[in-house]
């Protein structure tokens, strides 16, 4: 494997993406297309029941008229069904949750605008905003990211580690926390609060939230009758809870994507050569981060003497 050519390496690559694609699709058929079938079934056995009942009452292609028309504007996120939480779709509350899903991509799909001018705003929304959003990540990830390796440095030094034990350490124990931070106890909160939904559902909103997937299957308090405070108040919180999950995502991946074996499996796909100027400062700024959380002692220790 290692005498492979640049472009063998990349065709391995795109190769196994494409099977892997192929793979999930097979998948999602496979188990999705049987119960989308029966629910299909179901629905035109209620249709036609209805229209039977109802023949005397309705035109022909009145109640599909009815119907199309719901299903047209449900998509846009406005809802005819009467429930006062949700009376008025474009509060302030849900347009900063949708302006949220916009610029950290998550997009839940619960609302779309309606007007020409908020189609143009949307674009011109997004185009500006989610390099900002990026800048902003980036900010925080090299602020938090420093932070988070002073306990690595510690450990290695106090447990007698290897960087790379440690650093693999840090990173399973930063991931086991934000997935029961950030996934398994938000899912327990929601499982306890929506009342008709199963927790896998919840834990499947949750990761869908975090990872910028965006299903709209289950959006918590969306089609229930709930009062307009509690609604809006459990907007913001979803509000709050995306914007900190997806940094805490953010600096899990990045500590995992930094350990020894993935960067071993990255430059494999790289060309060979010398060591380049960027791989030789980020060496050089993990090892001095490592030496300023050391005590003073292990610092002389590991100095060389003088001749």
């Amino acid at each position: 494997m290692g005498g492979l050519r640049p472009w063998a390496r990349y065709g391995l690559l795109v190769v196994a993406h494409l099977l892997a694609l192929g793979l999930g699709a097979v998948v999602f058929q496979a188990l999705e297309g049987p119960p989308a079938c029966r629910l299909q079934a179901e629905l035109r056995a209620e249709l036609a029941a209805f229209q039977a009942a109802h023949r005397a009452c309705l035109p022909p292609g009145a109640l599909e008229e009815l119907l199309g028309t719901a299903l047209a504007t449900q998509a846009h996120g406005v809802s005819s069904l009467g429930n006062s939480s949700e009376g008025r779709t474009w509060d302030l509350p849900s347009a900063l949750l949708f302006a949220a899903s916009i610029l950290t991509t998550t997009g839940y799909g619960h609302m779309a605008p309606l007007s020409p001018g908020g189609k143009a705003f949307c674009m011109v929304y997004a185009a500006l905003g989610l390099p900002a959003s990026l800048a902003l990540m980036a900010t925080l990830r090299h602020c938090l990211l420093p932070v988070l390796s002073r306990p690595r440095a510690w450990v290695a030094v106090h447990w007698q580690l290897s960087p790379a034990r440690a650093a693999l350490l840090q990173a399973v124990a930063l991931g086991l926390l934000v997935a029961s931070s950030f996934v398994l106890l938000p899912a327990l909160v929601l499982w306890g609060l929506q009342g008709d939904c199963s927790l896998l559902g919840a834990v499947y909103f949750c990761f869908s939230s975090l990872s910028t997937i965006g299903v709209e299957d289950l959006l918590p308090g969306h089609g229930r009758s709930l009062h307009p405070v509690i609604y809006h108040l459990g907007q913001l919180a979803l509000l709050g809870y995306l914007l900190l999950g997806l940094l805490a995502m953010l600096l899990a991946v990045e500590t995992f994507s930094e350990l020894p074996q993935v960067r071993a499996m990255g430059k494999f796909f790289r060309p060979s050569g010398p060591v380049t100027a960027e791989d030789q400062g980020g060496i050089l700024g993990q090892d001095e981060l490592a030496l300023s959380t050391l005590p003073p002692a292990a610092q002389a220790s590991g100095q060389a003497p003088a001749c």
